[in-house]
Parts: C-alpha cells; structure tokens; sequence
C-alpha cells in the first residue's frame, strides 16, 4: 500500500514538471475594420480562420465589425452569421419603415406613394435632426439578436472577449466600449454621422469609430493580445473619378479621418487579411452583393492559410490543435422574438405622427410628377391631425385633410377638400377622340375602421365638375358624352384588404376592394326621380411558385346600374394599374392611355414574374375584358391583349419598361414609367 502511494505521487509529481516546463500559449485576437456592408466579407473569413485550428481569445471590431464581433462573442457562428445576412430585408433594416404586416391598413395606404417620408417631433426644421435614420429597424434587430444579453456586462465575461470602438462627438476622442450593453455598444460604433442618428449615454454623443479608429489593432494589444489577425475591408483612398456616390464620399472621409492610426495598425498585425472589395460600397446591401463579398472574405483569408497555420507554432500549440467548438449561439423562436422589449439606450421611441414626404413620378403619357405632403398631429394626445397634399404636373391637385379618432387610434373621421386641375386625352376604339380640361372641386366626410389588413369606410361626398376646353369630333352627339357642368352628391360604402408581402413586387398574398355608390345630383335622386347606383371590385392576388418566379392573377369590374349616366362617372379602361388616370378605371395591359367603355365593364388578367439575380424582374402578362352598355351585349366583343416588361426595383421606386399590344389598339405600344404610382 505504502509502494502504491508512493507511485502515484512520483506519477503526480511528474505531471506538474511537465506542465511546468511548456510555457502557456499566447493569446489570439481577431481585429474586424469598419467597411458597412462590404464588412460582411469577415464571416467568410472567421469561417477559414476556425478550420485553420487558430483558437481566438478576444475579438474586437469598429462599425459593421463591432456587429459581426459582437455577434461572433456570444456564440454566432461563422454558418449563423451567413444565414443572417442573406435573410434580412436589408432595405427595410436600414431605414426607419413600419412593418407592411404591423401597419393600418389606412396609414399604409397614405404612405406607401411617397419616396421618402421623413418624421419630426415638433417643427419641420427638426425632421433631419441627427441623421436621416433615428434607427428604428436596426435597434429592434440588434435587441433580438443579442437577447440574454440586455443587461449591462462586462464584456471580458462573454464566451469570447469583446472590444469594439466608437467617437465622442462631445471631445473628439475615441470611447472603447469593454463593458455595457452589447447592443448599445455595436449600435453607437456604427453610427455614420449623418445618415445614423448619434446614441446619446452617459453625457456622450456616440458615432460611428470608423472615423477615428476604423482598424483598432491597438486596442487588441491593449487588451493583452499577443497575436493578431486583422481583416480589412477598406480599399483605401480613391481618386476624383470614384468619388460619385454618398456612401463613395462617406467611405472617403473615413478613411482621411484615421489613415495614420490605420497605417500604424497595419503594421502591427501579424496577419493582415486584406479583402478585395472593389466594385463594392458600404451601402451594397443587395443579395448578389452580399454573396460576392462573402465569397471573399473566404478567399482572401484562404490566400493567407499558410500564414495562419504558421501561426500555430509562434502561438505554442500543435500543427494539429483543435480549438474548443465555438457556438452556437440558441436563438429564441420568431413569435418569442416578437416579445422582446428594444433595448431603451438605441430605442428612439414611438414613430412621430408628424412627418414631411416627397413623391416622383415619371411616365411616357403623363410625364413628371410630383407630390408634396406634411402631416401634423394638432394635438398633444395625436387624437386630431391636419394634412395637406400638393401634386404637380400635368394632373395638378391640393388636398386638405382633417382627421379624428373619436373611439380610438384604428377609427378614422375624415373631413376632405381636394381641388383637382387635370387636362385629359380620351380615347375611343383605340384612337383619341378627344381632348378636354376641368377643373375638379371635392368635398367628403368618411368614417372609417382600419386593422393591418381590413379598412371599412361609409362616407358621402359632394362634387363639382367643371369643364373649361372640349375638343370633339365634329357632329359627335352621345349623351354620355355632354360635358356640361354638373354637381354630384354620392354615398358610398367601401371595404379593402390587403396582405401583400411588399408594395412593389409583391410575392405572396391578395388585395382586393368593393365599392358601393349611388350617384345623385342633389341629394335625393339622379335622373328622373331615380337613383344611380354603380358597383366595383377588383382583386389581385401573388403566389410564389419557386423562390424566384411567381404567379399574379387578377379580375375587377364595374357596373353603372343605370341607363342613363353622366360623363363624370362613366367607365375607363387602360394602364397597368386600376385608378391610373382617373378613380373609375380599370387596368388593360395593351391600351396605354384613358379608354372610354360601357357602363358594364370587366377586365381579368395574369402575370408571371421572374426575378432575375436581386432587384430586375421580368413580367409576362396577358389579359382579357368585355364591355357593352347592355347586359345581354356584354360578350358581343371580346378584347385581349398582353404585354412584355423589365423592372428594377430601386430606393426611388421601380423602374419599368412594357412592350404590350391589344386587339384595342392594333399596334405596339411602349410604356416607361420610374416611381410608385400615385
């Protein structure tokens, strides 16, 4: 026994000695720079980083590279990561939208004909206080990743050491953050002055460390680094020709800001993964971009792989050491993730009511456009708001829009005035026929109930039209067609839905509308003691058949259940859209312009999508309609006709060329059209 004892202590002995005499390792730090989106290339080199076998002990990073570290040392893996940026609406992070799904349908409606809408709090003069972007979006993304984490920690506590770098706008100084909240953190190390509003904590105004340290090498070393492996997605300074962009000039004034700092900290790494992101920006947010520098980030750290694993041995491990398994990291479910509170530090708060947008529009038939909006709460509870709308262009129109919510935020009470000066092109059977203007005076009260995607309106409104120019052929006489001067007094019912997954390029979901009016011309009847009544509906619907390619049917009708009518509520087919030119018509791809039907008209129609590569789509549409003035003629002609279009979804709104043609009109016609419709 006393032997057995007297080994095992020998044995004990031995074990100490040895571990005595190897040395401990040194520590690893991997340095991620500033770049915005072209920062995505370091998952795909943390990716080659962990199968070289290099163990990582601190991570430290400035702007998209506080982001992909921050996320990186609480567990995401390099796969987690890649996952993430291919999935997110990029668009829609990097801005301050509502949710599609989480919006009234009304407030929608008001909003999505806008190019830019931006909110203020008290006077217009505050609408870019800041930046152009408060952060929404990216404050709600940044609390749901980093859940579990809300609290303030010290970040040499976390699966891997963290670091990251912002500026001090107060001082000029930078402000390492190696301890707190982690989404505060990478929040203030990414905010761009100007574009990104600066988080304010702690008597600091925080921006983007890109402008004083964009690759802190330093900061590793002071951490206690003995080793760094630094990837660098900047490209440097570039000339005048490539300074044409914002994001080419922020990029630019970055890289001046810290270019002695940065020099110093490339000299300092051990291993400088530098990646080839020419052709990129920081704003190439797009699918196809987001794969190229993923591609990159993995093949410039695979260029260094000899340098990696040379690593190993002035690190004082094996050639064939494998580090700890890193992640991953357990994300909660998506209807969990929907509970989550935002993090209070980065959250700015409940979307003003106040807001001023701007809307472009650009056709071959109506050419530009241009509409002007300001919508101002008149009250501190936002239970009373005033709005005013201007267009101009060939249809020039002002409205002035009162609006209450007498029960609660989803009611609406509208009192409208709209004044409408438009000088219009008719066509009939496919040739114009005549050309006239008027003036439009509009007066409605509505009371409306609106949930994300339901509205239900009743309302009546009182029109003037007044016609001031009117070409017809000579010796025309149709009725319908006495473009004399007349009053209208309509009550109508309306009820909308709409689930479309995006306003523009939808690929999944319907929208549809019914609309009951009865038309008078004062109040009690129309003509002859009768009433004229009219009724419409148009659905549309999107189904994605393949992840690329999908399908969009669609019918609408409309019905003036009346013999005789006034040119002010007669129907109109034509354009790609329903309400093109004016309220009542309804869309015919091959008729570009304002087409003159019967009271009984009905259009249906389908389109096939294909989206090629990330925003260009290409659209084959045919479609049908019928229209007569008699029920029992309503068949008697058929139209068809189709068309062939190219789009690019831009921040502006699509750009869309159609070739289409018709048995209407019996020739090729071309539309181009850039902006959302309005």
């Amino acid at each position: 026994m006393r032997k057995l004892c007297y080994l095992l202590l020998l044995l004990l002995a031995g074990i100490l000695t040895t571990q005595a005499a190897q040395p401990p390792r040194k520590k690893v730090a991997v340095v991620l720079s500033g770049g915005g989106a072209k920062g995505v290339a370091h998952i795909g080199a943390l990716k080659v980083i962990e199968e070289a076998g290099i163990p990582i002990d601190y991570v430290v990073g400035t702007s998209m590279g506080s982001i992909i570290g921050g996320l990186y040392a609480i567990g995401y893996t390099p796969a987690q990561m890649d996952s993430l940026v291919r999935m997110q609406d990029w668009s829609f992070i990097l801005s301050d939208a509502v949710n599609r799904n989480e919006e009234l349908l009304i407030k929608k409606q008001r909003s999505e004909q806008y190019t830019l809408t931006v909110p203020f709090k008290n006077k217009p003069k505050d609408a870019l206080k800041g930046g152009i972007i408060s952060g929404r979006n990216i404050a709600r993304l940044f609390s749901e990743l980093t859940v579990g984490y809300h609290d303030s920690i010290d970040f040499n506590k976390l699966p891997v050491p963290f670091a990251c770098v912002a500026e001090d706008l107060v001082d000029g100084k930078e402000y390492v953050f190696h301890s707190g909240k982690l989404a505060l953190a990478m929040r203030s190390s990414m905010s761009i002055p100007g574009v990104f509003e600066p988080v304010k904590w702690k008597g600091m105004v925080l921006v983007d460390g890109g402008m004083i340290n964009n690759y802190p090498v330093d900061v590793a070393r002071q951490m206690g680094a003995d080793i760094i492996i630094g990837v660098d997605v900047q490209e440097g300074l570039v000339g005048a020709d490539k300074l044409n962009t914002l994001a080419d000039i922020t990029g630019q004034i970055i890289n001046l800001m810290g270019v002695e700092k940065y020099n110093e900290n490339v000299q300092n790494s051990d291993v400088h993964i530098h990646v080839n992101v020419k052709g990129y920006s920081s704003a190439s947010f797009n699918e196809q971009a987001i794969q190229v520098l993923l591609e990159r980030g993995e093949l410039a750290a695979r260029r260094n792989w000899e340098s990696l694993l040379d690593l190993k041995r002035q690190i004082g491990i094996a050639p064939n050491f494998v580090p700890k398994p890193h992640g991953p990291f357990v994300s909660r479910s998506r209807r969990a993730q929907e509970k989550i509170d935002v993090v209070p530090e980065i959250d700015p708060g409940e979307m003003p009511e106040n807001t001023i947008s701007v809307g472009v529009h650009f056709d071959n038939e109506s050419q530009a456009a241009l509409i002007l909006n300001t919508n101002v709460s008149l009250n501190k509870k936002k239970t009373h708001q005033a709005s005013l709308t201007v267009r101009l262009g060939q249809q020039m129109s002002g409205r002035l829009d009162y609006t209450a919510h007498p029960f609660d935020p989803k009611w609406y009470v509208t009192l409208s005035y709209q004044l409408d000066d438009n000088d219009m092109d008719l066509y009939n059977d496919g040739s114009q026929f005549s050309t006239y203007s008027y003036l439009h005076h509009l007066a409605q009260v509505n009371i409306s109930r609106s949930w994300n995607s339901i509205r239900c309106s009743l309302g009546g409104r009182y029109e003037y039209f007044n016609y001031k120019h009117v070409l017809l052929p000579s010796g025309f006489d149709d009725g319908t067609l006495d473009l004399q001067n007349q009053h209208l007094i309509t009550y109508y019912g309306h009820m909308q839905f709409d689930s479309f997954n995006r306003r523009t390029y939808p690929t999944k979901g319907i929208k549809w509308n019914v609309l009951a009016e009865i038309y008078t011309t004062n109040g009690v009847n129309f003509d002859e003691g009768r009433l004229c009544p009219v009724i419409s509906a148009f659905w549309e619907g999107a189904f994605r058949v393949r992840n690329r390619f999908t399908i969009l049917p669609w019918i609408g009708g409309r019905a003036i259940l009346n013999r005789t009518y006034s040119f002010a509520i007669a129907n109109m087919m034509g354009g790609n859209n329903p309400g093109r030119y004016v309220p009542q018509q309804l869309p015919f791809v091959g008729v570009d312009y304002m087409q003159l039907a019967g009271s009984k008209l009905f259009t249906a129609g389908i389109r096939f999508r294909q989206r090629m590569g990330s925003n260009h789509y290409v659209t084959l549409t045919g479609n049908t309609g019928v229209q007569n003035d008699e029920w029992q003629h309503l068949f008697r002609g058929m139209m068809w006709g189709g068309g062939l279009s190219y789009g690019y979804d831009t921040f502006l709104g699509p750009i869309e060329i159609t070739f289409n043609y018709s048995n209407v009109t019996h020739k090729v016609g071309t539309y181009v059209s850039l902006g959302y419709e309005f």
